[in-house]
């Protein structure tokens, strides 16, 4: 059932905004699914001209065709620690570009790894100060 619905997402992304790749996570990747589970769907496409309200419309077209509700996530627009968590916790579906992906891929933890730093220094000002605010 699962490799039927993983094809589904596939074949209709590729039609409708042709993705680079397609990535699944959440409970669908972990094999943690229960009966109100919904989906998660990634994808990065070098077309970045798509709204907000556009990628609700296809993810609500694409939840008809599953008979399940979808969180449809653009990469692009995606914050950086949910892109960490996408790319590290993700099965990758669809690749057109393995290149592309490995890049965003390490781009993506890359800048996580920078912020987790900058936040450690914040941290600690924090606890030696003991304010958030410095005063």
């Amino acid at each position: 059932m699962k490799t039927e619905m993983f094809q589904s997402i596939q074949k209709f992304l590729i039609d409708k905004i042709d993705p680079s790749f397609i990535i699944v996570f959440g409970s669908y990747a972990k094999n943690t699914t229960h009966r109100e589970s919904d989906i998660d769907v990634a994808f990065y496409s070098q077309d970045s001209s798509r709204t907000t309200y556009e990628l609700f419309l296809l993810a609500q077209d694409l939840a008809d065709i599953l008979n399940i509700d979808v969180d449809l996530i653009n990469l692009r627009t995606a914050s950086t620690v949910f892109q960490a968590q996408i790319y590290t916790t993700g099965i990758v579906i669809y690749s057109k570009d393995d290149t592309l992906l490995k890049n965003q891929q390490m781009i993506a933890l890359s800048m996580y790894a920078k912020l987790k730093e900058k936040r450690k220094i914040i941290f600690k000002k924090i606890g030696e100060s003991g304010s958030i605010y410095g005063e």
